[in-house]
């Protein structure tokens, strides 16, 4: 405890006994009046209470100002892309109940959801912490999420019309990646059984990595046959590169091998 405050704390405790002794001693012949007379010099060092202090000056180097000013300008921008936020959720399920895929979007409607994801990305920070999705085994991230969404240049825009893909995250660090076929002549779907890790560290916090173990299929509803062929693919990975999580909506942005950005949404089912 500094001088400042030591003296502080003394100089309290000497006007309450003071007060305390006074009302004591009042109706004593002159005791009151004693002491009242004692700590005179003492109370004489309280400002009266209608005391004008001269303002405190701004100084942009004020690191309380710049904190205060940082929390209104974060909380400004999360009102600004609250429309988006609640257009995107609107616009998921819908897409979700009437089994719109990707694919089938038309380019305008691409482009406005893409320019809604761009704004929430840049100013509206993650509701869940990227780094800490790995907390508690990654327990966030259990459930299944539908691929909704997918920007025309990424890697699963080129998935057929009327397919779409899956995330089954588990316990133990075991998941399922399903591309699902609606309209596909027998074959319904093809399912990577995989494990994931959950990066986070701060260059790589979110990405989550997919790595194949045995690729089954569902061909005229005869499931979970291994498909050689597939095979070749065992022990490789794919990536989500995460860069907004809420715990219903998922949002991977990355870049194509041309360096044009790219976004994919996941919504939990």
């Amino acid at each position: 405890m500094t001088k400042l405050r030591q003296g502080l704390l003394l100089l309290t405790l000497l006007i309450f006994k003071g007060g305390r002794y006074q009302q004591q001693n009042r109706h004593d012949d002159g005791g009151g009046g004693i002491m009242l007379h004692l700590f005179q010099p003492v109370l004489s060092f309280v400002p009266p209470i209608n005391t004008v202090h001269p303002p405190i000056k701004s100084i942009s180097g004020n690191p309380c100002k710049r904190f205060c000013t940082k929390i209104h300008n974060a909380k400004q921008e999360r009102e600004n892309c609250e429309f988006e936020l609640q257009e995107l959720r609107v616009q998921f399920q819908s897409f979700l109940k009437q089994s719109i895929r990707p694919k089938m979007l038309p380019r305008q409607k691409r482009q406005e959801i893409e320019r809604y994801l761009g704004k929430i990305c840049r100013n509206c920070p993650s509701p869940i912490g990227l780094k800490s999705m790995a907390d508690d085994s990654a327990r966030v991230l259990y459930g299944n999420w539908t691929l909704v969404f997918a920007s025309e240049n990424a890697s699963l825009g080129d998935l057929p019309r009327d397919s779409t893909v899956q995330v089954s995250i588990y316990p133990h660090f075991k998941c399922d990646f399903k591309i699902q076929f609606d309209k596909s002549l027998g074959l319904k779907s093809l399912t990577a059984k995989s494990s994931y890790i959950v990066d986070s560290s701060p260059m790589n916090a979110g990405r989550v990595t997919i790595i194949y173990q045995d690729i089954v299929f569902d061909l005229f509803g005869i499931k979970s046959l291994p498909l050689g062929f597939f095979g070749l693919l065992k022990g490789r990975a794919t990536f989500i590169e995460t860069i907004w999580f809420d715990g219903k909506l998922w949002f991977e942005r990355g870049y194509n091998n041309d360096g044009v950005e790219y976004y994919n949404v996941y919504i939990k089912d």
